[in-house]
């Protein structure tokens, strides 16, 4: 029903053009009828003449209701029309453009505290030097990419991007990449103000202005502080405009 109002009111002036000449050809018609019923001599011609104004006033009437029909189409119900979103709608980015860089938010781990009162270990040996462990950004909850896979090839003006963008005093995020095309230098190609849950659209982007070769993507969940956790990066290539990923 949207799709046939919407298109009503697209072609309404061809619409009232038409309904425009039916009027006329139907005010000529009813002319006609009186001059006929006028010159009438026998009742049979009488009664053809009358027949013809029915219709022509009928004609006339019909033709006005569905002007009115149109307007109402038009002019009321169509803009009434609510939008419905299908997907987050990128705020418009210029690409050579380079967005400010927020503060990282610092991982914390537990403090292991040692129990007081405890004889060490006689065997246990201290390694010599700290292991720092290591953390895998892609796996923190509330800024995850599960599409484009690590390795995925991609190309065009809609790269789909599903995941995660939700973390505490969420204030936005974005999408950035690095490559042959950006001089090593992280470049924004998509923000969005509205958290996403997990395994959900996060956006699409735009490939086709980049040069072919191999890239890093990485999604950016940003704080209202400025804060982010360590952003989620992914191997990417980016093939011809033309090239089937």
């Amino acid at each position: 029903m949207r799709t046939l109002l919407q298109f009503t009111s697209r072609i309404a002036p061809v619409l009232y053009i038409l309904l425009a000449f039916g009027i006329f050809f139907s005010i000529r018609s009813l002319f006609q009828a009186y001059n006929a019923r006028r010159k009438a001599v026998f009742g049979l011609e009488r009664e053809a003449a009358r027949q013809q104004r029915r219709n022509s006033l009928g004609a006339i009437i019909t033709f006005l209701v569905m002007a009115g029909a149109i307007y109402i189409i038009d002019d009321i119900v169509v803009p009434n029309l609510g939008e419905t979103p299908e997907e987050p709608t990128p705020t418009p980015m210029v690409f050579v453009t380079q967005m400010p860089t927020g503060t990282p938010s610092l991982l914390l781990f537990p403090t292991i505290t040692p129990t007081v009162g405890l004889p060490p270990a006689e065997e246990a040996e201290l390694p010599s030097e700290p292991v720092d462990e290591v953390v895998d950004a892609c796996a923190i909850i509330g800024s995850t990419i599960t599409l484009p896979e690590p390795g995925q090839a991609v190309s065009g003006a809609n790269v789909r991007v599903e995941g995660e963008a939700n973390i505490l005093n969420f204030s936005q995020y974005k999408f950035e990449i690095n490559g042959p095309s950006t001089n090593g230098a992280w470049v924004v190609v998509g923000t969005y103000v509205t958290p996403v849950a997990t395994n959900a659209l996060l956006g699409v982007w735009d490939a086709t202005s980049l040069l072919p070769g191999n890239y890093t993507f990485r999604l950016v969940v940003l704080a209202e502080d400025g804060s982010y956790p360590t952003p989620c990066e992914v191997p990417i290539v980016i093939l011809k405009p033309d090239a089937a990923p």
